[in-house]
């Protein structure tokens, strides 16, 4: 079997080309090229590439000669009907141009030169990923990115390439003085302008789209890396962040644990009967050693078979209220207090019920017992509102020193940082703790403020009642130091609005019975108030006609029962 190989394109392609060397030298010419060219005269071969075109054209030769040597790029001189073709080549390591009448030998030149272009780009973008994927610092991936991205460029014997991360330069820092042929592509992380990545050539060489996005590829990598740098800086922050946070917490935990446990003592320690009761009025905790923790409280506490015909208990059940019933069993009196425990339903749990034998209060006088009561709490209250109080004047006298300081301290920083731009306080960039540290101030001296009003409204509530009508009252100043008193129960349930008229008129009264009515009312209101949507109105208004002032207190609850 004969087998005839096609030779015949390879001759079309030799046929149909001139290779020249530097400068015009011509070192080879096809057959058909020098026709095409030279007309019939195929056997005169010429040594210089001018020698065959007409002198008319010879300069636009010459020019596209130079151009293709320069730039490495293809052009195309279109002579009568005839198309040549000039692309640059290298053969044997040196630089050469061909001519060429045949497209398909122009194609695939082009293609091959594509090809080169993007091999040398993906080696550019390993190059720069391996360097970030294993440098240690960040600051040595960036140095070493710089040779790898310029052997990513054409022409990269005259290429220069800086990066800028954060204010800071890595590579030729020349390349910023270059004016033409410069591509630059910003370094974003968080939406942020971290800086930028900028390539140029020293001679006026144009860019191709491959480099575009060459240089486009490089900077998401960096960005990336920089994200990734940024978290685990973040990460490792939040580390030690948590290390101080866990010691704080195990301090409170002791702290917490002594408190438990002065509370417990003090528990024990109340003579009165406390315990926990379930639905079926089982005891669940109680601080009466002769109780036990098993049973049901009538018959633990008084060796009843069934439970109280007024049990305040289960009327706490059934109203979701706290509750309160006197007892005589025997010769014995009884005050029984119920109080619902609710769950994350609302619903009424668990009650704890407050069993007191008042057998002798009743034979001496109730009432003076309850206001023996109120007297040692208010001094409770006092001694607490003088111990906040003590600090606070402290940390507020402390506040102004503090705000006069930074005030003056303030024009100095400004200058120094004119200067020193990378300069951070409390690891904040100076512009951010420039902008904030007024109002951290501000909201340090707003709170002690708040503190020092609460610390008053204590004492007023829990000063000394001896029933007099001597005080000057502002009924308005009172409404606003009640709603100060019971904020901490209010906020969870309801708002309260206020709409006081202006410059009420001062009476004579008892300031603190007023504040206990006001506080009385407010908490009433909370305890009807069902959900999370509740609305509090506190109105007063001066009734010129008949020289009275009226208080309003209306809220969104379920109302008074009709019994």
């Amino acid at each position: 079997m004969e087998v005839t190989t096609d030779f015949n394109w390879i001759l079309n392609i030799a046929n149909n080309v001139i290779i020249i060397h530097k400068p015009q030298k011509v070192i080879f010419s096809g057959n058909e090229i020098n026709r095409k060219l030279l007309g019939d005269n195929d056997n005169l071969r010429r040594s210089i590439i001018l020698d065959y075109f007409d002198e008319a054209i010879q300069s636009t030769v010459k020019t596209l000669l130079d151009k293709v040597w320069k730039e490495k790029e293809r052009e195309v001189l279109r002579i009568d009907s005839l198309q040549l073709y000039f692309f640059p080549a290298e053969y044997n390591g040196e630089e050469h141009i061909m001519i060429s009448t045949d497209d398909t030998i122009y194609e695939r030149s082009r293609i091959e030169h594509e090809l080169s272009e993007r091999v040398k780009e993906l080696e550019c973008l390993y190059q720069v990923s391996s360097v970030f994927e294993n440098a240690r610092r960040m600051e040595d991936a960036l140095e070493l990115s710089i040779p790898a991205l310029i052997n990513g460029l054409q022409f990269r014997e005259y290429a220069q390439a800086i990066i800028e991360i954060d204010g800071k330069l890595y590579g030729d820092k020349e390349c910023l003085t270059l004016q033409n042929r410069v591509l630059r592509e910003r370094i974003v992380t968080d939406e942020k302008v971290r800086g930028f990545v900028q390539v140029g050539y020293t001679i006026n060489a144009p860019f191709v789209k491959e480099e575009e996005k060459l240089l486009y590829e490089v900077s998401i990598i960096i960005s990336n890396r920089l994200e990734k740098s940024d978290r685990n800086r973040e990460q490792q922050e939040q580390r030690k962040q948590l290390i101080i946070q866990n010691r704080k917490l195990k301090h409170l935990t002791d702290i917490c644990a002594k408190s438990r446990k002065r509370l417990e003592t003090l528990f024990n320690a109340i003579t009165d009967s406390i315990f926990v009761i379930d639905r079926d009025y089982h005891i669940e905790i109680s601080n009466n050693l002769n109780i036990s923790d098993k049973g049901q409280c009538y018959k633990q506490q008084f060796n009843t078979t069934a439970p109280c015909s007024h049990c305040p208990a289960k009327k706490s059940f059934e109203t979701k209220e706290n509750c309160s019933e006197e007892m005589k069993l025997g010769n014995q009196y009884y005050l029984m207090q119920a109080y619902p425990i609710f769950n994350d339903d609302g619903e009424v749990e668990k009650v704890l019920e407050i069993v007191r034998n008042i057998t002798r209060e009743k034979k001496v006088d109730l009432q003076l017992l309850q206001n023996d009561k109120l007297a040692s709490l208010g001094k409770l209250v006092s001694g607490i509102a003088h111990e906040i109080n003590n600090p606070n004047t402290f940390i507020r006298g402390n506040i102004k020193i503090v705000k006069e300081s930074v005030s003056d301290i303030l024009p100095i920083l400004d200058d120094y940082v004119k200067s020193h731009p990378d300069t951070k306080i409390a690891r904040l960039n100076y512009d951010l703790w420039r902008e904030n540290i007024p109002l951290l101030i501000d909201d340090m001296q707003g709170g002690t403020n708040r503190i020092k009003k609460i610390v008053d409204g204590l004492r007023n509530f829990a000063r000394k009642d001896e029933g007099l009508l001597n005080d000057n009252v502002d009924f308005n100043e009172v409404i606003t130091s009640s709603i100060r008193l019971t904020e901490n129960q209010v906020k969870r349930f309801a708002t309260v609005e206020l709409d006081l008229e202006e410059n009420l008129p001062l009476f004579k009264g008892n300031r603190q019975k007023l504040d206990q009515v006001v506080v009385n009312l407010v908490l009433n209101a909370v305890e009807a108030i069902e959900g999370t949507n509740g609305r509090i109105q506190i109105s007063s208004k001066h009734l010129k006609p008949t020289n009275e002032i009226l208080i309003v207190v209306k809220d969104n609850g379920s109302g008074i029962d009709e019994q």
